[in-house]
């Protein structure tokens, strides 16, 4: 018999990982992907200094390992960015110590402690916060950060979600890829059959295989694995009829936004962390591969109010944050909310819809599904994670 064929709609890490992993196995693969690179949400950039920085996702944790068995799969190496994603300072005030930022951890570590599962899941994080009686710089720095990393005001966020990752039981070391995070996407790519600039309007499944229609071509296929943002799936008529736990799940799961800006330095910058003090943004520079600091600044703002706040006063902002040395060129700017394949930077679980990602994790019919989203992950190694997932619904089929 002639091997399955499986089209997979979108070449992000979580389609990639899916579709290396069927062929790996026999099958026959085929990848669609709307924009004119691979990486998705993953966009590494090379500034005209030579600085590589990442548009995209960035921050890859040391627990995130099913990211890390990807990348030594790959070949490719990872090195250290000498920063920490936690611990920051306010723009305009007196370094916060570290002891101080880990005190407040510690509090509000204690105050999950007291609560069941069932109640961290149903309340959200700015009714956690506001339980704490704490004005310092520390909490000012922990709300903002939280509002720009969820990518949503916190009374949109499940208390659920603070974990390990947000720095409350253990320090973490932070990587990246050497030569940009979209070499991992580039490194799956090269070994398969991918069609860019192929944007797919609607999938429809019959009884014996499933048929993508993109632009003009119609693609058909035993199965399909759905790579795509949030967003796109709630695209009017992507998904035809779908039932109704996956429907909720579409409608009720939440969205984050979110911009990054890069600028070049006309020295070698400072290492820093530094968060702005109105809106949920920050500032950080990181090592090179050769132990110095890369000649460039990156900028992140999370929530519509940060994207606005930071694209309406881009070039004072990012001078305020790094005076020490001067700016070279103007700025790169991304704004994933306004990005059209996209639609926001990642998924946000809110109170309550975590109920929701069981309806992702299951087969509709000759449909699966990837991307960070599936899981309620919002991170690169999520998305790894929803590809080696869905690879392995079909290969129990086959």
């Amino acid at each position: 018999m002639p091997p399955m064929r499986v089209l997979v709609v979108g070449a992000g890490l979580a389609g990639l990982t899916a579709a290396t992993r069927l062929q790996g196995h026999g099958l026959e693969v085929t990848v669609l992907e709307a924009r004119d690179r691979v990486g998705g949400r993953v966009w590494s950039r090379r500034l005209d200094n030579g600085a590589i920085v990442e548009l995209g996702g960035e921050w890859i944790d040391s627990s995130h390992h099913a990211l890390r068995l990807l990348a030594d799969d790959l070949g490719v190496r990872m090195i250290d960015t000498g920063q920490d994603f936690i611990t920051r300072d306010l723009i305009g005030s007196e370094p916060i110590p570290d002891m101080e930022h880990s005190r407040l951890a510690g509090v509000l570590f204690d105050v999950i402690e007291t609560m069941s599962p069932e109640d961290l899941e149903t309340r959200s994080i700015a009714d956690l916060l506001d339980s704490i009686a704490d004005t310092s710089p520390a909490m000012r720095v922990l709300r903002s950060r939280l509002e720009g990393t969820f990518g949503v005001p916190l009374t949109e966020a499940a208390a659920s979600d603070l974990d390990a990752e947000f720095g409350l039981t253990q320090a973490s070391t932070y990587l990246r890829v050497e030569g940009g995070n979209d070499r991992l996407a580039s490194e799956m790519a090269a070994g398969l059959d991918v069609h860019l600039e192929a944007p797919v309007e609607s999938v429809r499944q019959g009884d014996s295989h499933v048929t993508a229609l993109s632009g003009e071509t119609s693609h058909q296929s035993d199965y399909v694995v759905v790579a795509v943002p949030l967003p796109r799936l709630r695209d009017p008529g992507f998904l035809e009829d779908p039932p109704e736990p996956l429907r909720q799940a579409l409608t009720g799961i939440g969205m984050g936004t979110a911009a990054k800006a890069a600028v070049a330095t006309t020295g070698e910058p400072p290492m820093f962390r530094r968060q702005e003090p109105d809106i949920p943004a920050w500032y950080w520079t990181g090592a090179d591969g050769d132990g110095s600091t890369r000649h460039a600044v990156t900028g992140f703002a999370g929530t519509a109010r940060g994207v606005t706040a930071l694209a309406t006063s881009l070039d004072e902002r990012l001078s305020r944050a790094v005076p020490e040395t001067g700016l070279a060129g103007p700025p790169v700017f991304v704004d994933w909310g306004a990005e059209r394949w996209s639609g926001g930077c990642y998924s946000t679980m809110g109170p309550g819809q975590h109920r929701h990602l069981a309806a992702l994790q299951r087969p509709w019919g000759r449909i699966v599904f990837a991307g960070e989203h599936v899981n309620g992950s919002g991170t690169m190694d999520g998305a790894v994670r929803s590809g080696i997932a869905a690879a392995e619904l079909l290969l129990e089929r086959t």
